[in-house]
């Protein structure tokens, strides 16, 4: 019997399956395992193992451990809802993990928003064979604590053969899919039955008594599922498995239409499509892939089809064929990585993923088998290739089949290395302004494409979450793709306009179009250049009212790219990011080591740093706090750092060891009573006088509740100055939980009600001629800006990309206008209301 520890995959608190709003963990129909309500946001490997399947929605992923239990990792309750949004997969099926490896990010306040629970389930799903003897619970956890002990237990009992045999077609009327819930009550009810039971999606077959062979199906609405059961009254188990997928497996189903929309086109497009003619203007659509609008010229770039030899020079030389191929690919796409070292993110995980592709063992396997019947390595290589295309295609899911993509690329560098022709399809001497026209195109085509030559893209087919589309985004170059046969149609040569933002591509547009596009390009650069020359400067109303315009950062690398956008400060430095997602406190040397970067970074202006804003929502592995029905109204903020006066004490002295003294400054979250800013600047000045640090330190206070912005009169008194949280205040404002899926979506921080907070807590610190700042959301919305400024706030501190643009904005106003229509916003009734009235006043926004 084998032992496998399984540790957590991610940071929070650690609870019983039982607690997972979802019958199909909380009754352990998919297995048995435990959750972890989440405070951090990358799911990691709790386990070494291989990736068995990732879902078609990115949120669950499995693992198969070397011990051969597989381990189903599910992010949230009903996040297949989502459909991927939010969610980024870092691993491919197939590929090798070890423990800690991070396997699916994803955006933590979005599932907030709109999932049903951040509950993450990992549940070990082939439960005949492993037992779940041990479990850590009911405790905070960090990313590697032990949390599961599975046992090994003896092999699943034979299926029986005997009997007869009885298929049936059924189709899925599921929403979502065959996803992790349907397919644990298929599995469950198909477990009662001795005999084998096969359920096949068109070439994919799998066995119907586990939840992962299921959703490794693919099977989405509308497909036609093929169950086959074996063994004694196969007819009567086989109906009553036909009768559960057709009511929905408990999942709502939705009729198929009866003029379903046809499917797009695949594969290679008729050859007989007529060419847009030369002169005559025309328009088509397709899918906006990257944003921007590009003018220029149309490159075909057309698929050279190579004949290639079947029969090969014996074994033992295709194999030293294939495999000199392969490690000359790998080679030449390690060097494309280091060279582009840090700055091509993007790039270099896509290149880095078509590694893994290459050391895919079903591919080499698929490969390897073909070069033992005798075929050449190119021929092996290829069939492999189509064969795993074919299957992602036959999906009919656009996540797998743009993956397809990155299987042709690698298949044809492989191919073109062993028969001495070009990887990339895309000649080098492109012209200026060259806009390439494909059926499709694979990232290995834009990687030698020398810089500044390519204007846009546009293609037949693919999608906008393909490679290829990244690699445009990160370009900073416009993308249409899916645009069928009007892509197809496009001449070489062809003038044209791409536009990513609306997915239209003109072809031989008028002249005076392609002046008016050109124009209009000219002056938004120029607006975005104007903006940024002028971002450094300070920034004034027309009447001479100085307005700060700070920025909100997370971590050390984002203060230089900040300052050259302009920032005059930093007025919100989230320190979590040195406390989360770690066994043990962070050192007072560590802490002074990030802030000290940060500060160099900013080069010597101001650095706001909120202390550590975490309790019963975002508890710490090495802080003990009590498990709390409603974490927002508990344990949170100063609060957590009065109980921890120690950690508190260790990070105000990590901040008074910046340099230049003064330089920063000391913001406290979550006050509700000038006494609790009292105790905090007791223990600021006592640690200020045993350091000998002669310069005094700022201290603010946030206002994120009601109750401190009606009492702003009284900490303005104790404080050097006011920082609003908007987020905060509006969702205790509105008592609307902005991690409930129900009530987040009409959290509105321009709500009058709101605004009128805002205009308490101004009217609260000029009694005491304190500053007055907004840190949350809505500073970054240019449509609250003049009113944020109208009620007297001195100071927003925004996301950095912003600041060019809200300076500028700000230099057109008059502090006259502002206060009239922040006078004119707190008497109306919404905050629709206040953005009409806003947009009225400012047309432009």
């Amino acid at each position: 019997m084998s032992t496998l520890n399984l540790v957590a995959p991610l940071a929070g608190w650690a609870t019983r399956l039982e607690e997972v709003p979802d019958p199909a963990f909380a009754q352990k129909m998919v297995g048995d395992g435990i959750a972890v309500d989440p405070t951090s946001s990358e799911l990691r490997a709790p386990c070494d193992g291989v990736v068995v399947s990732v879902h078609a929605s990115r949120h669950a992923c499995t693992l198969r451990a070397r011990t051969g239990a597989e381990i189903l990792l599910h992010i949230g309750i009903d996040t297949v809802n989502l459909r991927g949004e939010g969610f980024t997969v870092r691993v491919s099926e197939g590929q090798q993990v070890k423990a800690g490896e991070p396997l699916i990010s994803f955006d933590m306040d979005l599932l907030a928003r709109r999932a049903r629970s951040l509950l993450t389930a990992m549940v070990v799903v082939n439960a005949e064979g492993y037992t779940v003897t041990g479990r850590h619970q009911d405790r905070p956890v960090s990313v590697g604590d032990a949390l599961l002990v599975v046992e090994g237990g003896a092999a699943s009992a034979e299926e029986s053969s005997e009997g007869d045999t009885a298929e049936r077609a059924v189709r899925l009327l599921i929403p979502n899919g065959l996803h992790a819930r349907p397919a644990a009550v298929f599995s469950r009810h198909a477990r009662m039955h001795p005999g084998a039971v096969r359920v096949a999606n068109g070439a994919r077959i799998a066995n119907g008594k586990s939840v992962v062979a299921l959703m490794g199906l693919g099977a989405q609405h509308g497909d036609t599922l093929t169950i086959s059961v074996q063994g004694t009254e196969a007819g009567q188990r086989l109906q009553a498995l036909v009768d559960l997928v057709a009511s929905g497996l408990g999942d709502p189903i939705r009729p198929i239409a009866e003029t379903p929309a046809p499917a797009p086109q695949k594969g290679p497009a008729p050859v007989s499509l007529t060419p847009f003619a030369a002169g005559t203007p025309a328009l088509f659509k397709g899918t906006p892939a990257a944003p921007g609008i590009a003018v220029g010229n149309a490159v075909r770039v057309v698929e050279t089809q190579v004949e290639l030899s079947q029969r090969g020079q014996g074994l033992a030389e295709e194999q030293r064929r294939l495999a000199e191929a392969l490690t000359g690919v790998r080679q030449d796409i390690e060097v494309m990585i280091e060279r582009e070292g840090t700055a091509g993110s993007a790039r270099t995980e896509i290149f880095r993923a078509h590694l893994v592709l290459l050391d895919d063992p079903d591919l080499n396997e698929a490969a390897g088998e073909s070069l033992s019947a005798g075929h050449s390595a190119e021929w092996a290589w290829r069939s492999a290739i189509e064969t795993h295309v074919g299957m992602l295609e036959r999906l009919e899911n656009t996540l797998l089949a743009e993956r397809g993509g990155d299987l042709r690329d690698i298949g044809r560098r492989v191919i073109a290395l062993l028969t001495g022709q070009g990887a990339s399809r895309v000649p080098t001497d492109l012209p200026p302004n060259a806009i390439l026209v494909a059926d499709e195109l694979l990232p290995s085509d834009l990687a030698a494409v020398p810089a500044g030559r390519l204007a846009a893209l546009c293609t037949a087919h693919g999608g906008p979450t393909s490679h290829v589309a990244i690699l445009a985004a990160g370009l900073g170059i416009p993308a249409v793709v899916a645009a069928g046969d009007g892509a197809l149609r496009v001449p070489h040569g062809a003038p044209l306009i791409v536009d990513g933002e609306r997915g239209e591509v003109h072809v031989h547009p008028s002249a005076a179009l392609q002046e008016a596009t050109l124009r209009s390009l000219a002056e938004r650069a120029a607006r975005r250049e104007a903006h940024l020359a002028k971002a450094h400067e300070g920034c004034h109303t027309v009447d001479g009212t100085r307005i700060e315009v700070f920025a909100n950062l997370g971590r050390p690398g984002d203060a230089a790219a900040a300052a050259a956008q302009g920032a005059e400060g930093c007025g919100l430095l989230r320190s979590e990011f040195l406390f989360l997602e770690r066994a043990t406190e962070p050192s007072e040397a560590e802490q002074a080591d990030q802030y000290q970067r940060i500060a160099e970074g900013l080069k010597g202006r101001p650095l706001v740093i909120r202390t550590l804003d975490v309790g019963g929502d975002k508890p710490l592995a090495y802080m003990p706090l009590p498990r709390e029905e409603n974490p927002v109204l508990g344990l949170r903020g100063v609060r957590v750092s009065l109980r921890h006066p120690d950690m508190l004490r260790t990070q105000l002295r990590a901040i008074l060891r910046v340099k230049p003294e003064g330089v920063c400054r000391v913001l406290v979250p979550m006050v509700t009573s000038a006494h609790e800013l009292r105790a905090v600047r007791v223990m600021l000045e006592e640690e200020r006088r045993a350091m000998g640090v002669s310069t005094p330190v700022a201290l603010g206070a946030m206002i994120e509740v009601p109750v401190a912005a009606m009492l702003s009169d009284r900490l303005a008194e104790e404080a050097d100055f006011l920082s609003i949280g908007t987020n905060d205040l509006t969702q205790y404002g509105l008592a609307m939980d902005r991690g409930n899926p129900h009530v987040a979506a009409q959290l509105d921080g321009l709500h009058p009600g709101l605004l009128r907070l805002v205009a308490r807590t101004v009217e609260g610190a000029r009694k005491h001629e304190r500053p007055v700042a907004v840190c949350g959301g809505i500073a970054s919305d240019s449509r609250a800006a003049p009113l944020l400024i109208g009620l007297g706030v001195n100071e927003l501190s925004v996301s950095p990309a912003v600041i060019p643009g809200l300076k500028a904005f700000i230099r057109t106003l008059s502090m006259s206008q502002c206060a009239e229509v922040a006078r004119k916003a707190l008497e109306l009734e919404s905050g629709d209301e206040v953005r009409a009235l806003v947009t009225s006043t400012w047309p432009g926004l």
